[in-house]
């Protein structure tokens, strides 16, 4: 398997109902004690209060749990977004000790952040629907 690299975009094992979901590689941080991937979820059918969301747009994961995640190679020299506020966000936040990355394979990931941001805008907890196609 190759070693992660930015523009590269991955298939993992996916949450049912969200077969086309990829990963793309935003950076990599060869930090001390392992590295950490930076990495876009896409394709998603990701239930907040405010309706599907359809991509994290940054999530930090250590690499050892996104190489137990990804399933194959798709493509590489995928244009990076132009937004990567949220990458920066959390490189001012790790230099200051107050930021780290998830062990949780990236299905866990997306349910986690789902029932972090709260209930649904019926009042019911989030939960994920498959995708009816």
């Amino acid at each position: 398997m190759p070693d992660f690299a930015p523009g590269q975009r991955w298939s993992y094992a996916t949450r049912p109902g969200e077969p086309r979901s990829a990963v793309l590689i935003l950076a990599r941080d060869d930090s001390p004690g392992g590295g950490i991937v930076h990495i876009r979820v896409e394709g998603l059918r990701l239930r907040t209060p405010h309706g599907e969301q359809t991509e994290l747009a940054h999530s930090p994961i250590a690499e050892a749990s996104l190489r137990a995640s990804v399933t194959a190679l798709i493509e590489t020299h995928v244009p990076l977004p132009g937004d990567l506020s949220g990458l920066r966000h959390w490189e001012a936040a790790f230099a200051r000790g107050e930021a780290g990355a998830f062990t949780l394979s990236v299905a866990e990931i997306v349910g986690a952040v789902e029932q972090a941001v709260g209930s649904g805008p019926d009042g019911l907890p989030p939960a994920h629907t498959p995708d009816p196609t």
